[in-house]
């Protein structure tokens, strides 16, 4: 298959889910579509983005560690907002290194209170400031003060829930 010519097209979610079986089917095409998530086309990039979150949820086990340090090197870079949301889905369902680039925490720090960042992106950089405070117990006393003394007025449903769901968890452990 010619994912390029394909993910260049729009798509349809039952469109990304034929091309993504089609990869669960040829493993070894998982690289070429990964590939295309660096793609000069934005459109293009977010489309392949989108087909490596359904593949990181089925199969996290195929992004090897130098793949996973170049989504989270893109990820600050990247200003297309579905892109970037694309790849902090993807790394949401990845295991991260334990030695994560302070760049990337203060990134997510960043992105997480910042009203410029759409809610997905502010949500998924909490829930990776969480994943990341299970293994840097320094840090999750971090992320509770900053949850903690946030203006939830200033934010949407979607994110004060996720925000909520969190701080639970915080407490928890």
């Amino acid at each position: 298959m010619n994912y390029r010519n394909q993910l260049s097209k729009p798509l349809s979610k039952n469109f990304l889910d034929h091309i993504v079986v089609n990869v669960f089917e040829n493993p070894k095409d998982f690289e070429v579509v990964f590939k295309l998530i660096f793609d000069a086309d934005k459109n293009t990039a977010w489309r392949a983005a989108w087909a490596c979150i359904k593949i990181s949820e089925k199969y996290p086990d195929w992004f090897n560690e130098k793949q996973v340090a170049e989504i989270i090197d893109f990820a600050l870079l990247v200003s297309h907002p579905s892109l970037h949301r694309g790849c902090l889905s993807i790394l949401y369902n990845l295991p991260l290194p334990k030695d994560i680039s302070v760049y990337f925490i203060n990134a997510c720090f960043e992105w997480m209170v910042s009203p410029k960042y759409p809610i997905a992106v502010q949500s998924l950089s909490m829930k990776i400031l969480f994943e990341i405070c299970k293994s840097d117990t320094d840090l999750s006393s971090e992320l509770k003060s900053y949850l903690q003394n946030i203006d939830s007025n200033c934010y949407s449903v979607g994110y004060n829930t996720v925000r909520k769901n969190i701080l639970k968890k915080l407490k928890i452990s």
